[in-house]
């Protein structure tokens, strides 16, 4: 869907939709996000192209009843926390999956907040003045006629200082054109508004020279410059056009090639009644041919969550999946089936006999087609859930979290009570 030109497409889109512009598509393999092999996208986030912007959504997101600028709001808002959180930061490390672009993207916000909060630049100019603004009694004394008294000596004429504050000088010119640029390329996705105009930054004309005259000319600023604000504004106007220097300066780019693992993270942090219990679980052991046992702590099971309702011995095993999963073609296969049985194995080995524990996966969408995933011997006719071998292969229900939501829970620490309520009533515990 194309508005205010910004196109809204989805991760995991096929490169043969006739959505998809050939000149997105030749952008994205300039910039690497698009390599010989692939056959869809694999990427969430925003990327500029010759046409405008490209928005890239979680696939099976919501198309009908979403405010579009709304939701790209929320995406980048989400990109940026999952980037500037520390646990984000090496969780995406270990996993290779950083946030492309969160370098650029975090000086261009902060930028922009900056702005938001304390307008233009100013330049604060101290003139000597004389019977105006604050008194130097010391060059009065020294340089002006005193006249004796009574009461002592009187000065007719007293040398002074004041401050005068000039708006349109060159590194506000500078700092004007770096914003107006940070809202023609951030401002829709950043503000969550559709159009952006401010007055101030128009009324000021262009900085002179070229990008290398106008960081000389910042450097020289800085020198003289005392405020901590006006310090970090302008080193951050240098950081700024060194990066517009370079050959991609005017795109746009950030996002994430594998949102899997934001989806895993962002799920975790927002179920309720998280429980640690990876620190606690099973690990292997190797014996060598000296018959030495040796444990591989750091190669230990790993669940993605653990929930345990409140006040209860009932547990949650999830397993959050970011797969199409509208059909048992595009579920988890059985390797990932394997692992749940063996995390529900491990966590009613840890918490003891009475302990409840279910299997969960949750999908990206509104809603879906699968309800919960079971095991039957090659060659029975499944028709009722007694015909599994749920005592061998506990049931593993199937949840949908609208990614939307998610991510809009995720930017306002949110928690998602109604999907901890489903995962927790869907299972009969008497």
């Amino acid at each position: 869907m194309l508005k205010n030109n910004i196109l809204y497409l989805s991760d995991r889109i096929f490169l043969s939709d006739k959505n998809i512009p050939k000149t997105l598509l030749d952008e994205m393999r300039t910039l690497g996000l698009i390599a010989p092999d692939m056959l869809k996208v694999n990427f969430c986030g925003v990327v500029s192209y010759c046409d405008g912007l490209a928005v890239f959504f979680p696939r099976n997101y919501n198309t009908s009843n979403i405010k579009l600028d709304v939701s790209s709001h929320l995406l980048i808002q989400a990109l940026l926390k999952y980037y500037q959180n520390k646990d984000s930061a090496i969780y995406a490390q270990e996993n290779g999956d950083e946030v492309i672009g969160g370098r650029s993207f975090t000086l261009a916000t902060s930028l922009l907040d900056d702005y938001r909060s304390n307008g233009l630049y100013v330049r604060r100019v101290k003139e000597k003045t004389i019977n105006s603004g604050k008194v130097n009694w010391a060059r009065t004394i020294a340089r002006s006629t005193s006249y004796p008294t009574e009461n002592g000596p009187i000065y007719l004429d007293f040398f002074a200082s004041r401050s005068r504050y000039i708006s349109n000088c060159e590194t506000a010119k500078i700092h004007a054109q770096v914003i107006k640029e940070l809202f023609s390329n951030y401002g829709v996705l950043w503000l969550g508004v559709s159009s952006y105009f401010d007055e101030r930054l128009e009324l000021l004309s262009k900085p002179l020279g070229s990008i290398e005259v106008q960081i000389a000319y910042l450097q020289r600023e800085l020198q003289v410059t005392y405020s901590e604000r006006d310090m970090f504004l302008i080193k951050s106007l240098i950081q700024y056009l060194r990066v517009q220097k370079g050959s991609n300066a005017s795109k746009v780019l950030i996002g994430v090639r594998k949102f899997h693992h934001m989806w895993e993270l962002m799920l975790d942090e927002c179920l309720v009644g998280k429980y640690a219990v990876n620190n606690k679980l099973p690990v292997p052991v190797y014996q060598t041919i000296d018959d030495k046992f040796i444990p591989v702590a750091q190669k230990g099971q790993r669940t993605d969550t653990v929930l345990k309702f409140p006040e209860s011995n009932r547990f949650a095993v999830v397993d959050a999946k970011y797969y199409e999963a509208n059909s048992p073609n595009t579920a988890p296969g059985w390797s990932d089936l394997v692992k749940q049985f063996y995390y529900q194995k491990a966590v009613s080995l840890l918490e003891g006999v009475n302990a409840s524990v279910s299997n969960h996966f949750v999908f990206p969408g509104g809603s879906g087609e699968l309800k919960a995933a079971h095991v039957a011997e090659r060659g029975v006719i499944v028709t009722a859930e007694t015909d599994c071998l749920g005592e061998l292969y506990p049931t593993i229900y199937c949840h949908y979290q609208d990614p939307i939501k998610l991510l809009e829970a995720y930017v306002k620490n949110h928690q998602l009570t109604e999907l901890t309520d489903e995962l927790f009533n869907v299972v009969d515990y008497s």
